[in-house]
């Protein structure tokens, strides 16, 4: 049976963002030499709001997804700008980027440098042999690394759940097309890793947020 945090937890917990280094110096986790002190900023979590069929399905079979609230607005600047939803049917490319501070494989803990993952899209969501998971969710996406035989190969791992997939596209935008969810247990070199498609979601996000450009701009 899941437990999810009850509403005075979620209230402790922040969110950072608009920096690379998430921490700085530790006695006891991973060093990075452009880390000295953390350069992002951190925003406490107001409320949460997550997809009733990812919990009715006991969090398996997609829809895992959620629209965070933040205590405080976000100021955006030159350095920290928000990124763009994607279109109603967008146009995907072969490979995209996954940005995160998850580990770098099962064995290493994570490090504070956040860091950029090239994922090679896999339309046929071929699981290795030993992957049980799901992988034929509607609303899936599916992606190795850009060379399965290579265990060094950068790919998602423990702690990089949620981060971003994106894309640029022929305006020099980023586009948020999908979202981290899981992959094959143990982050192995041929792992398939599913993420999110965020263009099922626009029209709840639409509703609960009011960010609607995405039906608006349909044939931007």
């Amino acid at each position: 049976m899941a437990v999810y945090r009850s509403i005075e937890e979620i209230h402790t917990r922040k969110v950072a963002y608009g920096g690379k280094c998430i921490r700085g110096f530790s006695e006891s986790l991973p060093n990075h030499p452009n880390c000295s002190e953390p350069d992002v900023t951190y925003n406490r979590i107001r409320s949460v709001l997550i997809d009733e069929t990812f919990v009715l399905n006991g969090c398996h079979r997609g829809h895992d997804w959620a629209i965070v609230e933040l205590e405080d607005r976000i100021e955006f600047s030159d350095e920290q700008m928000p990124i763009c939803l994607p279109p109603l049917h967008p146009r995907i490319d072969r490979v995209l980027t996954v940005a995160g501070w998850g580990r770098s494989y099962v064995f290493n803990e994570s490090g504070p440098m956040i860091h950029e993952i090239p994922m090679i899209i896999d339309p046929k969501c071929v699981r290795p042999r030993t992957d049980k998971l799901p992988y034929d969710a509607p609303d899936y996406l599916c992606a190795t690394s850009l060379n399965t035989d290579d265990y060094f190969a950068p790919r998602t791992c423990h702690g990089d759940s949620g981060a971003g997939m994106e894309q640029i596209d022929e305006r020099g935008r980023s586009v948020l097309i999908a979202l981290t969810s899981f992959g094959t247990k143990g982050c192995p070199a041929n792992e398939l890793a599913r993420f999110t498609r965020v263009h099922h979601y626009l029209q709840p996000i639409c509703t609960y947020t009011g960010v609607c450009y995405s039906f608006d701009n349909e044939d931007d």
